[in-house]
C-alpha cells in the first residue's frame, strides 16, 4: 500500500460528480465532466478551469474525436460538441425514454466507434447493456445484463476489452473484434468488497489495469494477470475515474465526487470532488479518438 504523499491536487473544481477525465494531447488540455451538473469543463496547461459545455442533462461520458472535437453522453443519447464554436453538430435518438436511465461511462474502440454504458439509477436490476456508436450515431447493444455498467478500456493492442460493472464489484474482460462484437466475457478482477465499489479504469503499459475505488478511498493497481499490485490510498473518500496524460502519459488523473455525501463527510472531506494526479512508475497507453 503507499500513501497518499504521491498524489497532488490540481485543480479545485469542487464538482458534485466528477468523471470522465479525457486528455487532449494536440491542446495540452484536461477535459472532465460533473455529471449532476449536466458540464464539461477543461483544465488549460496554466491550471485554470474553464466550463466548455452547460447542459440540463446529464453528462456521463467523454471521448475525443479524430478532429479534437468531443463525443458526449447527455442522459440516454450521444451528441458531437464541436469544440471550436462550443455547440452540438449532432446528436443521436434517446435508446430508453426512462427519466432515470442514462449513459455512464464510455470510450472509443481502436476503429474509432464510441463505447458507453446504459444504466439506471433506479432500483431495477441488470438492465444496464453496452451500447457501440458509429460515425452516423447509430447505436447498436453489444453486451447485455449489468447491473452498474463503468469504466471501459482497450488493451495496447486492441484485442481485449476490459470494462467494470460496479455492483458485481468487478472488472471483466472479453476478445473484441474488428467488427465491433465481444467474444466470451470473463472476470478479470474482483475488488475487495471493504473497499467500496470499482468505478473508472485505465490501462498502463505492462497491461496492468489503474480502476478507481469510489467510497473506498484509493485507487487499486491489478496486473495484467489481475493480481493486485498496488493501492494508492486517496484523501477523499469517492475516487471517480481516472486516465492518463501529459508528458509522455506518464501523470495519471483522477476525478472525484462530493454526490450524496453528509454534511459532515463533507465537513471532514473538503477536497471531495476536487481534482488529482500522482505519477505511476509506468506510463499509461494513448487512448483512441472517435472517428467523426
Amino acid at each position: 500500500m503507499r500513501d497518499h504523499h504521491r498524489l497532488h491536487k490540481v485543480a479545485h473544481a469542487c464538482a458534485d460528480l466528477g468523471e470522465s477525465p479525457v486528455w487532449d494531447e494536440r491542446n495540452d488540455l484536461l477535459y472532465f465532466v460533473d455529471i449532476s451538473a449536466g458540464r464539461i469543463n477543461a483544465l488549460t496547461r496554466q491550471g485554470r478551469l474553464e466550463t466548455l459545455y452547460q447542459s440540463r442533462a446529464r453528462i456521463g461520458a467523454l471521448a475525443l474525436t479524430d478532429r479534437s472535437n468531443l463525443i458526449f453522453t447527455e442522459d440516454a443519447s450521444v451528441a458531437l460538441l464541436d469544440v471550436g464554436s462550443g455547440l452540438v453538430c449532432k446528436h443521436s435518438a434517446a435508446v430508453h425514454d426512462g427519466a432515470s436511465y442514462r449513459f455512464n461511462d464510455g470510450a472509443c474502440d481502436p476503429q474509432g466507434r464510441f463505447v458507453t454504458g446504459l444504466m439506471d439509477e433506479g432500483p431495477s436490476r441488470n438492465t444496464g447493456a453496452l451500447y457501440r456508436y458509429d460515425c452516423k450515431l447509430d447505436a447498436q447493444v453489444i453486451y447485455r445484463d449489468m447491473a452498474l455498467p463503468n469504466g471501459l478500456a482497450w488493451s495496447e493492442d486492441g484485442h481485449t476489452l476490459f470494462f467494470v460493472d460496479s455492483v458485481a464489484r468487478s472488472i471483466f474482460r472479453a476478445s473484441y473484434s474488428a467488427e465491433g462484437t465481444l467474444g466470451a466475457v470473463t472476470l478479470f478482477a474482483e475488488t475487495p468488497a471493504e473497499l467500496g465499489r470499482p468505478d473508472g479504469i485505465a490501462l498502463d503499459q505492462a497491461g496492468g489495469v489503474w480502476v478507481c475505488q469510489f467510497n473506498g478511498g484509493c485507487l487499486l493497481r491489478y496486473d495484467s494477470s489481475g493480481r493486485m499490485s498496488d493501492r494508492i490510498v486517496m484523501p477523499v473518500p469517492r475516487p471517480t475515474s481516472c486516465c492518463f496524460g501529459g508528458e509522455d502519459l506518464g501523470t495519471l488523473y483522477v476525478t472525484t465526487a462530493r454526490f450524496a455525501m453528509t454534511p459532515s463527510e463533507l465537513a471532514e472531506y473538503p477536497d471531495a470532488g476536487d481534482l488529482y494526479a500522482i505519477r505511476p512508475e509506468i506510463a499509461g497507453i494513448q487512448r483512441h479518438p472517435f472517428k467523426e
